[in-house]
């Protein structure tokens, strides 16, 4: 029987699509992937998710590496922008919040410390998570998983996971964990009936 709900946050409580990249950014539609390898796919950001170096650290690394590019670096990382590039999705919000009613919620995600800090009341209205700039840890390292269960004392047949990236519900499935990739609130929902 499931008890226990663990979800990713990005693409899941977060919109963390190009499209809001885009229009906030007001460029198009290559030039938003061009920026999104820029900033994400690099080592400062790598080593800002986990928790290695601080929000000012990874910009400045960012920024050495494509000085071209530096406003958009800066309009990308900034704390005060999260609202507009990685919106709350409120729909889903409602949705679990619901779900906390039966179920324990869990959250397990790769974030920053800026990400974590403009959705903590959230976070704090659920029963806890994992995140990786706490743990120097990211999915799909099946470490992340275990410390996770390990945390909260939870028994992998009486949960379920939800991420919107297959490599870390495989993941997560190979470690025994039962995993969903998520599209929409839907695909919660639809599993929850059938168990």
């Amino acid at each position: 029987m499931i008890k226990n709900i663990i979800l990713d946050i990005g693409g899941i409580i977060l919109d963390d699509g190009k499209e809001n990249l885009r229009k906030y950014l007001q460029v198009t539609e290559e030039e938003t992937k061009k920026l999104y390898k820029i900033v994400y796919g690099s080592k400062g950001f790598r080593q800002y998710l986990l928790g290695y170096i601080n929000l000012e650290k990874c910009m400045n690394s960012v920024i050495l590496e494509n000085p071209a590019y530096k406003e958009y670096i800066e309009k990308m990382l900034l704390k005060s922008n999260l609202k507009d590039i990685v919106p709350i999705k409120a729909n889903v919000l409602q949705v679990i919040r619901a779900l906390k009613e039966k179920y324990n919620i869990y959250f397990l995600s790769n974030i920053t410390k800026e990400t974590y800090e403009y959705i903590e009341d959230i976070l704090n209205e659920f029963d806890g998570g994992i995140y990786s700039f706490k743990v120097h840890l990211c999915k799909p390292n099946p470490e992340i998983y275990k410390k996770l269960l390990y945390t909260y004392n939870l028994k992998k047949e009486e949960s379920i996971f939800f991420d919107d990236r297959q490599r870390n519900v495989d993941i997560a499935n190979e470690l025994g964990i039962k995993s969903i990739k998520f599209n929409t609130e839907q695909d919660i929902l639809d599993f929850l009936q059938t168990s």
